[in-house]
């Protein structure tokens, strides 16, 4: 026991305690992962005005070709480039598309949008295909600059 006097003499000088060894923190928390939509549930929002921005994760050229009306193009891997397409709100809900199911892009630009700070994710994983189907509003060409 007098080993240890000097030791709990110097922890208790300099006010550390040898029960207050702290923990590592644990890694920041990841975002909730996006949640899915179908296209009922995109088209019932957009019908109902929606404060969102949707975007088409696909290349410039097939997003010339038909898009769902009023979306963005911005191509996954491009997020971080072309964040200023996005609101500057990051509670406003985005919800990408691509090419379907088994297609990977929106996934990935979700992810990219995610580690700018946007909170509030979904993807219409169906994408343009299942959009096309139901013969929902599509534009095509070139949108014109603004």
């Amino acid at each position: 026991m007098s080993r240890f006097l000097p030791v709990i003499a110097v922890a208790l000088l300099t006010g550390s305690s040898l029960a207050s060894a702290q923990a590592p923190s644990a890694p920041a928390a990841r975002p909730a992962a996006p949640r899915i939509l179908t296209g009922e549930q995109l088209r019932a929002s957009m019908d109902a005005k929606q404060k969102m921005v949707v975007v088409d994760t696909r290349t410039p050229d097939e997003f010339a070709q038909a898009r769902i009306a009023g979306s963005v193009n911005i191509p996954a891997g491009f997020v971080r480039a072309l964040s200023n397409r996005l609101p500057k709100d990051r509670a406003t809900l985005l919800v990408f598309y691509c090419r379907g199911m088994g297609c990977t892009l929106s996934p990935e630009a979700a992810d990219e949008a995610a580690t700018l700070g946007y909170t509030n994710l979904a993807i219409y994983q169906a994408g343009i295909p299942d959009w096309l189907l139901k013969r929902y509003p599509i534009e095509t060409g070139v949108p014109k600059a603004k």
